[in-house]
């Protein structure tokens, strides 16, 4: 309240950061908030230093006009008073060789301009080199998405020009100094060096997303660039043997790996987990791709919140592409909550244990011929109508597969499958059989448990 009428007598916005608010709320028993100023010149930084170096250091909330950063401040004092102006006078002072500091790095580093010199001596990890090596392993996977990828408007020398870029600011100043500040200092002094907008947004959201409601890259190729770093910090450190075990995972891969989805997900990016990270692993030391493999398989499991069931019954598909993957999750989790599934479940159950000996990866070849009954006709004719059809979503799909239920049901009621003529036999199994393959491609609804 005490914010709101400062922010109505001085027509500001006032950043409310929880966090903050809560631990000055906590230190403070007479909790005032009065309004601070400093020099225009600091507001040639970029706002996000000013904000940084306000709330790390002096827990001061930074001020806004017009979508704008001022040169105030509010501080949130202790003070017992009716004349404030001293507890003002004196944060001011504080304040400002905090960013004389900040504006003589960022002198400092516009200077120097954005250089990668000296990243050949920073180690990223031992066993995977240096940071500049981590950018050479970084620009070939890039350089791989790429192709695969392609995408529009977008080429591969900017691509390439971001991802040799992206990690420069960490040799400035102002990076040493505040370290949160990686990615974005990068994305300043590339504007300032004259680097074209995509290199300087690319540069900007490498890390993005840095948690479960971050934003996301916001272009295609921002997008490839944030993924070949955390593909390379993935691929690299299982290939090393730094693999995340119980709660321990110091360097985020866990995050890494949500991060992936999402990208490829808000940017339709197919990603087959298999053929993806094993044409990728190539530049790596050997290691045992399955084990990336499963990890990304476990962060899914997390990721979907869905009926646990649904989420492995699609992956007893053999589907190991993102996209699909999510779509399919969707569609069959639409199903299974939809009215008279438990219905339908109960005969695709049957039709699944008549198959359960069978190898579904054969053809199955159907003998309209060796039918006897009226009930295979009526089956055979109706699957080949669904089958024929061409679905734009997997739910459509679905939804025609079971609905082949009535006549299923007549044909198990209608006919004996296990029957003495072995090409009959094996005639009904092949329908029966050519029906669930159907369905598998989708999901192995047998899997889900309801």
């Amino acid at each position: 309240s005490n914010f709101s009428t400062l922010e109505k007598e001085n027509s500001i916005t006032i950043e409310r950061d929880e966090d903050l608010l809560n631990e000055v709320v906590a230190i403070t028993e007479h909790p005032t908030a009065i309004l601070g100023s400093f020099d225009e010149e600091f507001l040639k930084l970029p706002p996000e230093v000013i904000i940084t170096s306000m709330k790390e250091h002096q827990r001061y909330f930074p001020v806004f006009k017009d979508g704008k950063l001022i040169n105030k401040f509010v501080v949130v004092s202790n003070a017992f008073t009716d004349d404030f102006s001293k507890v003002i006078e004196g944060n001011e002072r504080v304040l400002r060789p905090r960013l004389s500091d900040a504006l003589f790095f960022y002198n400092n580093d516009l200077k120097k301009g954005l250089s990668t010199d000296g990243l050949e001596k920073v180690v990223f990890m031992n066993g995977l080199g240096t940071v500049a090596d981590k950018i050479e392993r970084e620009k070939k996977i890039a350089n791989t998405l790429f192709e695969i990828y392609r995408p529009n408007g977008s080429s591969k020398e900017t691509l390439e020009r971001a991802v040799s870029l992206a990690k420069a600011d960490l040799m400035s100043e102002m990076v040493y100094e505040f370290t949160e500040l990686q990615g974005l200092m990068g994305y300043y002094y590339a504007k300032e060096a004259g680097e074209s907008e995509e290199v300087a947004i690319a540069i900007k959201e490498q890390y993005l997303p840095n948690g479960e409601e971050s934003e996301l890259p916001s272009t295609p190729m921002s997008a490839i660039v944030a993924m070949s770093l955390k593909l390379d910090t993935l691929i690299g450190l299982f290939s090393i043997n730094q693999i995340p075990t119980g709660s321990r995972d110091p360097f985020a891969l866990r995050r890494a790996v949500n991060g992936l989805i999402r990208i490829t997900k808000e940017h339709n990016f197919e990603f087959d987990i298999v053929k993806t990270l094993a044409l990728l692993s190539k530049d790596y030391a050997e290691f045992e791709i399955s084990k990336l493999e499963a990890f990304f398989l476990e962060r899914l499991r997390q990721y979907f919140k869905v009926n646990p069931s649904i989420v492995e019954a699609v992956l007893a598909s053999g589907e190991r592409e993102l996209l699909s993957l999510g779509k399919k999750i969707e569609a069959l989790e639409a199903m299974v909550n939809s009215e008279g599934f438990s219905e339908s479940f109960s005969t695709f159950k049957r039709v699944a244990n008549i198959t359960k000996d069978i190898d579904m990866s054969s053809e199955f070849r159907v003998d309209v011929n060796l039918f006897e009954e009226k009930a295979e006709d009526v089956l055979f004719a109706r699957y080949s109508e669904v089958s024929s059809l061409k679905y734009n979503y997997y739910e459509e799909e679905l939804d025609a597969l079971l609905a082949l239920k009535p006549e299923l049901d007549k044909f198990f009621e209608d006919v004996m499958v296990n029957t003495e003529d072995e090409k009959v036999r094996n005639n009904r199994k092949s329908l029966v059989a050519s029906i669930y393959k159907s369905i598998l491609k989708i999901a192995d609804i047998k899997e889900v448990s309801i």
